[in-house]
């Protein structure tokens, strides 16, 4: 690449423009990179409850008719009053309904499943309701309460006869990794037996967690990790929805169509959503934010700091894992760590707080929803729990482990606490249920030791956990005993937790063949993880077909392992067809998995993009996700800024990538501080590169700083052979005593110029070529007008 600014010949492409690209990621095993799995490690897990489930008194299912369902009871978002006295807009047609009533059809024939997933507000739930309401009006609608046992809807079903039933489960996270009484694939396959109908809403950001899309760690990072062996069963069980995404943000057509309906709210929504989506401005989502962030201020100011902080305690019982709703007396306990520093604030009582927060924002929801007809329990707006980041106090952590209702809810509180820093509580009630015989706690268990370098006791609870019937741990197990080393007894367990039905341990079987050179056998795992749907037997077949030079079998594979659900194979398609020339493919596919913000995705994008000279682009895509955190980013941020001629700025980029730890930023620092003129601070940091680049492995970058040593010193000795010949000039032009007016005018005009020149190299800010070119030009000009000189 050529280096914006002009430098001597002898100096070559002093701008060390090299952008870095990330190489082919690495095989991983089960569906993380070589480590073992973990299920339900939600980094904080939201609960949004509904209505309690429809039992009668003695204990017995009771339905509903889909077109007589309370939409509002089902997870409806309340929009604001209408002038009509409606308390709900009329439904837009949304761009996915066509596909969503076909999958309902296909459903309400032969059972089936349905998942819509979207971000919260988008509309989901408003979406599957009203597609059920058209398609299976008459149908028996069963909607279960977190934590109930879903086990005992099937026994009813099936001992009923209840065929074509609908089962509707909003927000399904809250039924995954509960154990057998949650929702499994082997649930919904006897659901599907008798035809029932499950449709199911998910947000966005936990169907990306249990697919594997990690944002934060770049390429490297290949799935979501399980614990407790049943991650790979809830990836199993979404594959068997069939999926239908919503977009929070509206289509034009989805407007337009808003706007036609002739409703006050809508047409408002319409006019004035903003950055925001119909359905999240309806539910006045945003405003609800703003509300409660306005109220930590004092009463006097109009402020509602308790409610503020009961608000608060909601929000984050909801994120621990908490299944069941909130009542008044845990509030009043649970908001008390949030009030710490407030008494200056005159907080208002607390029977206030609560009944400020259940006030209706803009007429839609309040910040607290009741939960039950006489309003004794309320969970927070999801919305709230969506956007929070606070970490969770510790008392209010150890008051969800107490309210939990079992232990399969104390051990989703406990991987919650885990994930979010609180390792002491998490390890002390799952110890405490693996003591107690628990096998799932076992397991888990077993893992965070192994995670924690215990692998004595790693092993000796996982082996419990198998001992105990929960097969699911061999996976585990194998993983274990390969990270040791012990290759036949990790083969062994793989196999035998094969036999058990674990598709997963296929793909981490071909990994431990693979490495002992038997790469049939390897191929032959892989093809059958594969063939079972498990994304990493395809994506990790991809990688061993690349190593073989099969390019267009691996592209087919990386294809199938993406449509498995496995974006991060997008990174290494993305590259592979970057290396056979298709540029524009590539291009396409890395910027797929740049909107999913894929680190190496990212870098390689903008490297093709410097590649073809489209500099501004390249700028822009380092900037998407150019902060400290992904220091390779900020390099080439430089390297892209200093091209395009903006030399300060490159410096002060590549200044940050060296505070952050990046020693190879050293390189592109002194090569843009030689193209300032700066060559002596250069040459120091080119040195100092040398210096602290010996020994780390990245040779080729060490050799480039001490080549450009070598360069900015040829480049000083110049600059000083200039000054010496400026001198030199100085002095036989200040003798020039026979002149003409004309010509000493010329003269005066030169010494100016080699005063400046002076100035300039004194304070190394010069480009020396440029200089000695005028010099010359002058000095020749003024010998022809005096030949005898």
């Amino acid at each position: 690449m050529t280096p914006h600014t002009p430098v001597p010949e002898d100096l070559g492409a002093e701008n060390d423009s090299t952008v870095v690209k990330s190489d082919l990621s690495n095989a991983v095993r089960g569906d993380v990179s070589g480590t073992a799995v973990q299920a339900h490690t939600i980094q904080a897990v939201n609960i949004n409850h509904a209505v309690r489930a429809e039992t009668g008194r003695d204990g017995a299912w009771v339905p509903v008719r889909v077109d007589e369902v309370d939409l509002r009871e089902l997870g409806v978002h309340p929009a604001r009053e209408g002038r009509d006295g409606s308390s709900l807009p009329p439904y837009v047609e949304r761009d996915i309904d066509t596909r969503l009533h076909q999958l309902l059809t296909q459903a309400g024939t032969w059972g089936g499943a349905v998942l819509v997933e979207g971000d919260s507000t988008a509309g989901k739930t408003r979406a599957a309701l009203h597609a059920l309401q058209q398609v299976l009006p008459g149908r028996p609608l069963f909607f279960p309460a977190p934590g109930q046992d879903l086990r005992t809807l099937a026994e009813h079903l099936t001992t009923q006869g209840s065929r074509g039933a609908v089962v509707w489960l909003d927000d399904l996270h809250r039924f995954l990794g509960l154990g057998q009484q949650g929702m499994t694939e082997h649930l919904l396959q006897v659901l599907r037996h008798h035809r029932t109908v499950v449709v199911a809403t998910l947000r966005a950001e936990y169907a990306d967690l249990y697919r594997g899309i990690d944002l934060d760690h770049g390429h490297d990072a290949h799935g979501w990790q399980h614990a407790h062996g049943e991650g790979e069963s809830i990836l199993a069980l979404l594959r068997r929805f069939a999926l239908v995404e919503l977009d929070r943000i509206w289509s034009q057509s989805e407007l337009d169509r808003a706007a036609r309906v002739g409703d006050d709210r809508l047409d408002e929504a319409v006019a004035r959503h903003g950055e925001h989506g119909i359905a999240e401005y309806l539910a006045a989502g945003p405003e609800l934010l703003r509300t409660w962030t306005r109220a930590k201020r004092s009463t006097a100011r109009g402020g509602h700091p308790r409610g503020h902080s009961v608000v608060a305690a909601a929000i984050d019982l909801a994120r621990t894992g908490l299944l069941t709703a909130p009542s008044r007396d845990l509030l009043e306990q649970a908001h008390t760590p949030y009030m710490a520093g407030t008494a200056y604030l005159r907080p208002e009582p607390f029977s206030e707080a609560l009944e400020w927060a259940q006030q209706p924002g803009l007429g839609a929801s309040g910040l607290l929803l009741p939960v039950d007809g006489d309003a004794e329990c309320w969970r927070a707006f999801d919305y709230l729990i969506e956007a929070a980041t606070a970490p969770i106090p510790a008392p209010v952590w150890e008051l969800a482990v107490g309210r939990a209702t079992g232990p399969d809810e104390r051990l989703g509180i406990a991987i919650n606490a885990y994930e979010a820093g609180r390792e002491d509580l998490a390890w002390t009630v799952c110890e405490s249920l693996a003591r107690s015989g628990n096998p799932r706690a076992m397991n888990l268990a077993g893992y965070w030791a192994h995670q924690q370098g215990r692998d004595n006791e790693a092993e000796g609870w996982l082996r419990k956990a198998v001992k105990c019937g929960f097969t699911a741990a061999l996976n585990n197990l194998g993983i274990l005993l390969s990270d040791q080393g012990k290759t036949a007894d990790a083969e062994e367990i793989y196999r035998r937790s094969i036999k058990e039905g674990n598709t997963y341990a296929l793909s981490n079987l071909g990994l431990l063949l693979g490495d002992q050179g038997k790469e049939d056998e390897a191929e032959e795992m892989y093809r059958r993880a594969a063939e079972s749907g498990v994304d990493t037997g395809a994506y990790n077949l991809g990688n061993l077909l690349v190593a073989r030079g099969q390019f267009g079998e691996a592209e087919r594979a990386y294809r199938d392992a993406i449509s498995l659900g496995h974006l991060n194979s997008l990174f290494n398609l993305g590259l592979l067809l970057e290396n056979q020339g298709r540029i524009t493919e590539a291009e396409e596919v890395y910027r797929r998995a740049a909107e999913n913000n894929d680190v190496g995705s990212l870098i390689n994008l903008g490297a093709l993009l410097v590649g073809q000279q489209r500099h501004e682009e390249a700028e822009e895509c380092y900037r998407h996700l150019g902060g400290a955190d992904h220091l390779e980013i900020v390099r080439n941020l430089g390297h892209v800024v200093a091209l395009r001629g903006r030399l300060a700025e490159a410096e002060d980029i590549f200044r940050v990538a060296v505070d952050g730890g990046d020693l190879d930023s050293l390189v592109g620092l002194g090569s843009v501080l030689a193209q300032q003129g700066r060559l002596v601070q250069s040459v120091k940091v080119l040195e100092r590169a040398v210096e602290v680049l010996q020994g780390s492995g990245r040779d080729e970058r060490r050799k480039r700083a001490a080549s450009l040593v070598g360069e900015v010193r040829r480049f000083q000795e110049v600059v000083d052979n200039i000054r010496s010949k400026v001198e030199y000039a100085k002095d036989e032009m200040m003798s020039l005593d026979a002149l003409s007016v004309d010509q000493k005018r010329v003269v005066k005009v030169g010494l100016a110029m080699l005063d400046a020149f002076q100035n300039l190299t004194d304070a190394e800010q010069v480009d020396p070529r440029r200089v000695a070119f005028e010099l010359r030009e002058m000095l020749r000009s003024i010998a022809q007008e005096n030949p005898s000189e």
